[in-house]
């Protein structure tokens, strides 16, 4: 398993990977994500990573974009419905009491400092495990859609917001190996198909012209 962690200062990173290590789940800072309020860049960073959770500091104002976790939990989920996201904080009242992040999600950011042991940790590693399961049977259901939609793409009697909604869940399902890669060309849209092949007509145009 494999889950991100976005803060501004990464104090528990080293506690929580080694903690979390023991249970098999693997951490993934996302350091690289220079502004975390760009939304599609940090979806992007999640399905590029194959991220199946992500853990979200809920104080990420020492960031350039600076920004509260709720807000970030709320827009990625607006992305990627099916996605859990835990909000860490040293204040737990914050969060609950924003009402943006559901309460099960919000965990003190202290349980790192707990025995990996102990029964608390043990069920914070048990809501991980069962929401990453929830995200995979969800991705399942998915394909039924995306396959659908591969069919009509296939037989042309796809239109623009469907594929839009193709492209978007080809993207997602094969990050994370759920279909069949494909080239790029079989994926891209027709609108894009279309206006290359009337690039392409012109330029045979003006090159017949130039032989007259």
């Amino acid at each position: 398993m494999r889950i991100g962690y976005l803060d501004d200062e990464y104090d528990v990173l080293k506690s929580a990977t080694r903690s979390l290590k023991k249970y098999d789940i693997e951490v993934v800072p996302l350091k690289d994500v220079e502004d975390v309020s760009d939304i599609t860049l940090l979806v992007d960073c999640i399905i590029s990573n194959s991220l199946e959770c992500l853990l979200v500091d809920y104080d990420l104002m020492k960031l350039e974009s600076k920004v509260y976790g709720t807000q970030i939990i709320k827009d990625v989920n607006e992305l990627l419905p099916d996605f859990t996201c835990f909000l860490l904080t040293n204040f737990t009242e914050q969060g609950i009491n924003e009402k943006i992040v559901q309460k099960i999600f919000v965990q003190d950011k202290s349980i790192f400092a707990e025995d990996d042991d102990s029964q608390e940790f043990i069920n914070f590693i048990n809501k991980i495990k069962n929401s990453i399961e929830c995200f995979k049977k969800r991705l399942e259901v998915t394909k039924t859609e995306y396959a659908k939609l591969f069919v009509k793409k296939k037989e042309k009697q796809i239109n623009a917001s469907e594929e839009e909604r193709f492209i978007y869940l080809y993207k997602v399902l094969s990050a994370y190996d759920l279909v069949d890669k494909m080239p790029d060309i079989l994926v891209r849209s027709s609108t894009q198909d279309t206006l290359e092949d009337m690039l392409e007509t012109l330029k045979e145009f003006k090159q017949s012209l130039r032989k007259e």
